[in-house]
């Protein structure tokens, strides 16, 4: 299974916001720590805000923060709601054009899959990702300060 790009950035927003636990980050400055487009960055903490998983606030004293929810919230969560029902191959698809569509079983098989996928990811809180080994680089890059500021990093497992 492969994610969109769209999932691909929200999870790595809200492990970064994760890492930096209570400190509130700007658009700009999350873009850059995710290595991903300003606009793009843009498009999915909206999404997240609109979830509740991030506090997004505007203007000067504003910026991004990992709301209570989101330090809770599970990968596999996270990705029902990004991914949606995006069909995993044409015939899953309402306007699936497949000849061999009528009475198919694969279709059951790969639904049952992405749902097994989704499982694994289920017991897996956002919280829980960051460590200082990953997060460290990152947020001196940022301009954020050594990690040892950070209290509940863990080492890299």
């Amino acid at each position: 299974m492969r994610l969109t790009a769209f999932s691909d950035v929200s999870l790595r927003i809200m492990i970064l916001l994760a890492g930096a636990e209570d400190k509130k980050l700007s658009t700009q400055t999350i873009a850059q720590g995710v290595g991903t487009p300003y606009n793009h960055v843009a498009k999915s903490v909206a999404f997240l805000a609109n979830h509740g998983w991030v506090v997004a606030t505007r203007g000067r004293a504003g910026g991004v923060v990992l709301s209570e929810a989101g330090k809770n919230v599970t990968v596999g969560h996270i990705l029902r709601q990004t991914e949606g029902d995006i069909p995993m191959v044409e015939c899953e698809s309402e306007h699936g054009d497949c000849p061999l569509n009528s009475s198919c079983r694969l279709r059951g098989y790969l639904s049952r899959a992405r749902e097994a996928f989704f499982e694994v990811l289920d017991p897996i809180t956002i919280s829980s990702l960051p460590t200082q080994r990953q997060m460290g680089p990152v947020f001196v890059e940022l301009g954020l300060g050594p990690l040892s500021q950070t209290k509940k990093l863990t080492q890299a497992s």
